[in-house]
């Protein structure tokens, strides 16, 4: 846009040129004219201006200078033609050069517009250029951001749809190895019965991923059924789910006063049997303590949960919460990697953040946040 605009004026002021200044030198001989019958030099020097600054707006400075100088010769011409009664010939020649000075003056005040004015319309030119390239970049990551939803969207209802038809051949399976166990144990030597084990460990770790993968899937991307809960019953529901873990390990679970909030109940509810059973399980010798905290800052709730359990290296903080992420051999810890990358969905989709903060040997402190909503948004 801004080198059409240049070229159009460009065109513009080599076609009017000679036109313009014709029609100046005309003017100027037609005001002399009127100036010499009249001799009133003082009002009829404003109509010399008018071809004057035509020509330094449309042309340009050095047209104008010599619009400039006709003018003043006009105006000198008719003075000595009338012949004005001063008290001294001098004041002719001082006045038409005053006035000359006034025109040079007018000249380079509308040249200097004419700049400022060139200035304005490459500099609204160059808006509209960046207004349309915005416009399109909008648009681009618009169509981007759908694409993107679309393909999340896709992709997790292949994993739920994945998962969920791989149940099946799996129950099928495990019925015959419990079935093979049932029949053939100490049957075949104890080298089959071990390979039996493994097949049977190995049916239950395969279990426990798909039915972790179907969990995963089933958050979505945003919290459905959102209810006001209060938060303390979540918590002592996620305990009472995670009662057997606890007993075994001897682990104590506390809280203090927690609020009331607009959220997904079963979302949340995994939320903290997660982070919890996280707690447990990462534990060292002492029996575990989990303990859950939560603190109004602003318009959002952040909540805390602690454990005294073996901590996490502060090079892994970043990528405990990505799918699939082991900081240990399933030998060491059971798990499969997708627990904490839920807690984020959960979070995420309730608007909110989570992160750790932990040091090794002596605990971590998974926080996240809850925005306080005042309606229901499905």
């Amino acid at each position: 846009m801004k080198k059409l605009f240049a070229e159009a004026n460009g065109y513009l002021s080599r076609q009017s040129k000679p036109f313009l200044i014709i029609l100046g030198s005309i003017l100027v001989l037609l005001v002399g004219f009127v100036d010499y019958l009249t001799g009133t030099e003082l009002s009829i020097s404003i109509f010399y201006l008018l071809p004057i600054c035509l020509a330094a707006w449309f042309l340009n400075r050095t047209a104008a200078v010599y619009l400039s100088i006709v003018s003043s010769a006009m105006g000198l011409l008719t003075d000595m033609m009338a012949g004005h009664p001063y008290s001294h010939p001098i004041i002719v020649f001082w006045n038409n050069a005053v006035q000359f000075g006034f025109f040079i003056i007018i000249v380079f005040i509308f040249s200097l517009l004419k700049v400022e004015y060139g200035k304005v319309l490459n500099l609204n030119a160059d808006l509209q250029d960046t207004l349309v390239e915005l416009k399109k970049t909008q648009d681009e990551l618009e169509r981007k951001a759908q694409d993107l939803v679309r393909s999340n969207m896709e992709l997790e209802q292949f994993a739920y749809v994945a998962a969920h038809d791989l149940k099946g051949p799996l129950i099928v399976a495990g019925g015959y190895i419990n079935r093979l166990q049932r029949l053939y144990k100490d049957n075949l030597g104890p080298d089959a019965d071990r390979l039996i084990g493994y097949i049977k460990d190995g049916h239950t770790r395969m279990e426990a991923l798909i039915n972790a993968l179907l969990a995963y899937a089933r958050v979505g991307t945003k919290a459905k059924e959102l209810n006001q809960a209060n938060s303390n019953d979540l918590v002592e529901l996620a305990t009472t789910n995670l009662q057997v873990e606890i007993e075994k390990s001897y682990a104590i679970v506390t809280h203090e006063q927690l609020p009331t909030l607009l959220v997904d109940n079963i979302q949340i509810v995994q939320l903290f049997q997660n982070l919890i059973g996280n707690g447990i399980k990462f534990r060292r010798e002492e029996p575990p303590h989990v303990h859950i905290s939560a603190e109004q800052k602003g318009k959002e709730w952040v909540f805390s949960v602690s454990d005294n359990g073996i901590g996490i290296e502060p090079k892994n903080l970043n990528c405990v919460f990505n799918i699939f992420q082991r900081l240990h051999s399933s030998s060491e810890y059971q798990g499969n990697g997708i627990g904490l990358a839920t807690c984020k969905k959960i979070v995420e989709c309730h608007g909110g953040q989570i992160w750790v903060e932990s040091n090794p040997g002596k605990g971590s402190t998974f926080n996240f946040t809850i925005p306080i909503k005042d309606t229901i948004t499905i």
